[in-house]
């Protein structure tokens, strides 16, 4: 699943501390963003040992912003981007995700108009697609 995994972009997420969930995310030969993660037993917002799905929106989103400078953005000056998920259009969940899985994450642009682009997103628990959808994100230079 992940084939070409080089420089770590989890340095382009804008979050911090404990809101930063994707520690690690590469570019893929078919230019997608792909990222792993854990999620240990403390992971502050597990509700019975399961993540609620508003999470893994949230890790999908992360995933992207990851890839956001790599994929999305024509950036020649270097600053810094950052951006904000705007929309979501037919997310759906098959399963669920809890303490000591592993997500997969997956995150390809298809779409791309000035500072907005869209991009469709998966997460997998091992073989398991538990979410698949489309995502939108505006994204603009500097802080």
């Amino acid at each position: 699943m992940a084939e070409n995994m080089m420089e770590n972009l989890a340095g382009n997420i804008p979050h911090a501390g404990p809101m930063r969930w994707i520690h690690a995310a590469f570019a893929q030969k078919d230019d997608s963003i792909f990222a792993q993660q854990y999620i240990p037993a403390d992971h502050p917002f597990l509700i019975h040992g399961h993540l609620p799905r508003s999470t893994i929106i949230e890790y999908i989103a992360q995933t992207a912003a990851a890839g956001g400078t790599a994929l999305a953005v024509e950036n020649p000056t270097g600053q810094a981007v950052s951006g904000m998920l705007i929309a979501l259009r037919d997310v759906r969940f098959y399963s669920s995700a809890g303490a000591g899985d592993t997500l997969s994450l997956r995150v390809a642009v298809t779409h791309r108009m000035g500072n907005m682009f869209r991009c469709r997103g998966q997460a997998h628990c091992g073989a398991t697609l538990i979410c698949e959808g489309w995502f939108s994100f505006c994204i603009h230079s500097g802080k």
